[in-house]
């Protein structure tokens, strides 16, 4: 018994050493922290009686003061409105449906009333419109002194000095053809044609020969026949070149005896006054009036002129 015990007591001892190492690797701190809370416990307890006299050392344990928390208010939640619960439509179905025409009822047929005849309107008499009468122009009768001063003027009209005149034919076919057969027969008139070397042809001469005019008894102021030309001397135009073939540049020209465009001559002066020479042009136009032929509408630069001439015809007709 004596010796094992000994032996026991050996064993525990080494057995406890063992733990004791195992306790402190595992933890090498607690021990540590044991000791600073018993060195804290010392601190803040006061020993009243001396640590020798009293057997039993009373610990008080002092915790710490619990972390401050922060109080936040917090809202009440609103109150949650429900919505209204959506009725759905009940589901139809639709038909389609073909509409047949329908017929149109037929209007009664009303008869018209006769309008009653609308009554008479007294028409007042409307004022008569009086014309105003036509200025009266003076025939002027050229005398044999304005026909003598007329020959004067036609020697300087036929050196290329003087106004430049121009009478026109009646607008009327009927008109001219008068006028044409008046001044044939009357006036002694020839119509001819003129190549552009200014050289008369008739057909009273031969084929190719030209008309050797006396100037004595014709005058040199000749008047180019131009626009509508009458039937009868468009006849004697055709007929004079089908005889003289050929001919350069033809135009129909008319002739008049002396005696009558010194008439004409005179009479457009005494019309025109003193301003008859330094006139550039003048315009007028013949007309047959009870088988006499006139010049009229007689204008001196375009200024027109008051009253009108008479041709004194060159034979008795």
């Amino acid at each position: 018994m004596m010796r094992s015990l000994p032996h026991k007591l050996s064993l525990t001892m080494t057995l406890g050493f063992a733990l004791w190492l195992v306790l402190l690797w595992v933890m090498p701190g607690q021990e540590d922290h044991k000791v600073e809370k018993k060195q804290q416990v010392r601190e803040a307890q006061p020993i009243t009686q001396p640590v020798e006299d009293s057997p039993v050392v009373q610990a008080t344990l002092v915790l710490p003061s619990p972390p401050k928390v922060e109080i936040t208010k917090v809202e009440a939640p609103k109150p949650v409105v429900k919505a209204p619960k959506r009725v759905e439509p009940e589901k139809t179905t639709k038909k389609i449906v073909e509409k047949q025409p329908v017929k149109p009822t037929p209007l009664p047929v009303v008869q018209a009333k006769p309008k009653p005849a609308p009554k008479p309107v007294e028409r007042q008499a409307e004022p008569k419109l009086i014309k105003p009468a036509p200025p009266i122009e003076t025939v002027q009768e050229v005398s044999v002194a304005q026909a003598t001063g007329g020959r004067a003027l036609l020697r300087v009209l036929e050196h290329g000095k003087g106004p430049q005149i121009e009478i026109a034919w009646p607008q009327e076919a009927k008109a001219r053809d008068l006028l044409f057969a008046r001044f044939q027969q009357c006036f002694g008139m020839e119509s001819v044609v003129m190549d552009g070397a200014g050289n008369l042809y008739r057909t009273a001469e031969g084929r190719g020969t030209r008309w050797e005019i006396n100037m004595d008894r014709y005058s040199g102021f000749l008047r180019q026949a131009a626009g509508q030309i009458p039937q009868a001397e468009r006849r004697i135009e055709q007929a004079i070149l089908r005889h003289h073939r050929g001919l350069n540049d033809p135009s129909l020209v008319r002739i008049f005896p002396r005696r009558v465009d010194a008439s004409l001559l005179g009479g457009l002066q005494s019309v025109a006054g003193p301003n008859y020479m330094q006139a550039n042009h003048i315009r007028a136009r013949y007309e047959l009036q009870n088988n006499r032929v006139v010049v009229r509408d007689i204008r001196l630069n375009g200024a027109v002129m008051d009253g009108m001439i008479a041709l004194a015809p060159y034979k008795r007709c």
